[in-house]
């Protein structure tokens, strides 16, 4: 009797652990890293905070495999150690992951159980992507009306997809938060917009200015500022590995670089991210020019007013301000800048 009882807690125990067991695994074509990590996300004196959940090494074909126990369904997000993606799991998932880190959110692929609901989340993060880069795309001359309509529209689009999300199993809950979430970026959309008409007459307001020195450290540790590179025409790309507008503009940068490095000072500068993932983008994208400012220096971007990223800044040679916010790599319009200034 004694050996059946025991026989008895071992199935329930075991029975338990299958129910609360999660397997997480996948490929990873182009890997940043050696290894990946799942954390949890919550929500704690409205602050975000990440707890790890599990991790995995990653062998030489870019697989990892990882398996962990959940009482309940839970916020998550993966990261290969330079980007992350938001992730919804719960116990019994059973989710195979593919990606391909030259274009990190755009070919992420799930299947296995609990893969439809990470798919959906994963479509209506590159959704909303796309329509805050087209609202940054508008002409310059756009009015608060236009703004605040193309806003509305779009916002109130992706909470109809979300809507005809909610007969997804598991999603629902996840679901009426996104509702909450994107009327909120709704509003805020349009309000960042209206502080953004004033930014740039502040904006305006610099040209012509002294340009303001920012201290940080180059590739190989040692300290270095802006003012270093005075003398010869300066343009600075304020941006971080993980930001996807950043990485989009980053060739083209490199072939500004290329074309008139011998003449202008090409300055990458890495802000708000982690020093190991700035210094690997800065090496493999072989810029010249480098400076890194970690938390205790972030202080220093006020004065410029690095509000969002990616920014680009054009000193002249004097380290006078020419452009506080000048057009992006891939417009042409900055490369124009140059030249003018150039065959001045």
């Amino acid at each position: 009797m004694k050996y059946l009882f025991t026989l008895v807690i071992l199935s329930l125990s075991f029975l338990s652990f299958s129910q609360n067991n999660v397997t997480f695994k996948g490929k990873i074509t182009n890997p940043t890293g050696e290894k990946v990590t799942l954390y949890s996300v919550t929500e704690e004196n409205g602050r975000l905070k990440e707890e790890k959940v599990a991790d995995s090494k990653l062998e030489k074909d870019g697989s990892f495999s990882m398996s962990f126990e959940l009482e309940k369904q839970i916020e998550a997000s993966f990261s290969d150690g330079s980007e992350s993606t938001s992730l919804l799991l719960q116990p019994e998932d059973e989710i195979y992951m593919t990606l391909n880190t030259t274009i990190f959110d755009e070919t992420i692929q799930y299947y296995g159980k609990g893969a439809e609901k990470n798919n959906a989340i994963k479509t209506l993060a590159l959704e909303l992507e796309k329509i805050v880069e087209t609202l940054y795309s508008l002409p310059e001359e756009a009015d608060t009306l236009e703004i605040n309509t193309y806003v509305n529209f779009s916002i109130d689009g992706l909470i109809q997809i979300v809507n005809d999300y909610q007969s997804i199993e598991d999603f629902k809950s996840y679901g009426d938060k996104l509702i909450k979430e994107y009327e909120e970026t709704k509003t805020a959309l349009k309000k960042e917009f209206k502080e953004n008409l004033m930014m740039a007459e502040l904006m305006n307001n610099l040209k012509g200015t002294e340009g303001i020195d920012i201290k940080g450290i180059d590739l190989k540790g040692k300290g270095i500022s802006l003012a270093h590179y005075k003398g010869k025409i300066i343009v600075i790309d304020f941006g971080a590995p993980w930001c996807a507008p950043c990485r989009a503009e980053m060739p083209a940068f490199k072939e500004l670089e290329d074309q008139y490095g011998e003449k202008v000072n090409f300055i990458s500068l890495g802000v708000y991210s982690k020093k190991k993932a700035w210094e690997k983008m800065a090496t493999d994208l072989g810029f010249n020019n480098n400076i890194f400012v970690d938390e205790d220096g972030y202080d220093q971007f006020g004065a410029w007013m690095v509000r969002y990223i990616p920014r680009y800044v054009v000193l002249d040679e004097n380290f006078k301000v020419v452009d506080a916010d000048a057009a992006r790599p891939s417009s042409g319009k900055l490369e124009s800048l140059i030249v003018e200034l150039l065959e001045k």
